[in-house]
């Protein structure tokens, strides 16, 4: 094996390792009110309190930000905007995929049916981190995270009964940074095109505007484990037969 070889494949070996995480915690859990399977699953788009967001703290966006006038309260609402509605179209879109009956309603719509899932939250930490650190120092420095709260209620008639309760946690890993992976590259010889291929395994094929963003679908896919556990738990079939 060549030396180029190595260097990528420990370099690739960092990179996966360093991946961003995601956890759930479940808070709490009750029977159904009924048992039979539900019709239809409602999502509404996180509940979000923009004092809790945190933008890029780089000085080079600060700099930006100050010399554009571009309204840091505007942008700090409008990620979080984005945020609520791509983790909500993620969570019903998985859902579908399962075969469930899913749809996203906004906030302040009532819920309306005689046997149906609503699945509400809110995000407790939304932070970019900072970006420049993170790619320059690595490991971790200016790591973004993005917390929520979830809770699932059955609705039968007009009576609701919470159902699952539960925490999730994603954030950004000790991604490495530039002065990792450039100097050990280069003092081995190794190319661009090494360097270059070890940190795109970091990354997904989608693009994303924000970090948040990453993050978003790694949030989506830990509610919707915890809802798919919930239901194969109580013998819940998206489809009424069975198959």
């Amino acid at each position: 094996m060549t030396v180029v070889k190595r260097i990528y494949l420990w370099l690739f070996a960092i990179a996966l390792a360093g991946c961003a995480g995601a956890t759930a915690n479940t808070q709490m859990q009750s029977v159904p009110a009924v048992a039979v399977r539900p019709d239809r699953i409602v999502v509404y788009p996180f509940a979000v309190d923009p004092s809790e967001i945190t933008l890029n703290q780089s000085f080079l966006q600060r700099a930006y930000r100050n010399m554009s006038g571009e309204n840091q309260n505007a942008q700090q609402s409008e990620i979080a905007r984005e945020t609520a509605e791509n983790v909500c179209l993620g969570i019903i879109n998985a859902l579908q995929h399962k075969g469930w009956n899913a749809s996203c309603l906004e906030r302040g719509t009532p819920a309306v049916g005689e046997n149906l899932l609503v699945v509400d939250g809110a995000f407790t930490d939304i932070s970019e981190g900072n970006r420049l650190r993170r790619l320059v120092i690595g490991f971790g420095a200016g790591a973004s995270t993005l917390d929520t709260n979830v809770t699932m209620y059955q609705r039968t008639g007009v009576a609701y009964q919470k159902l699952l309760e539960f925490s999730t946690h994603a954030d950004s890993g000790k991604m490495p940074g530039a002065v990792v992976m450039g100097p050990a590259g280069a003092a081995a010889g190794a190319g661009a095109g090494a360097v270059v291929g070890a940190n795109a395994a970091v990354g997904a094929a989608k693009s994303y505007r924000s970090s948040t963003g990453v993050l978003a679908d790694k949030t989506v896919n830990e509610v919707v484990d915890q809802l798919n556990g919930y239901f194969t738990q109580h013998g819940w079939n998206p489809n009424p037969s069975g198959t």
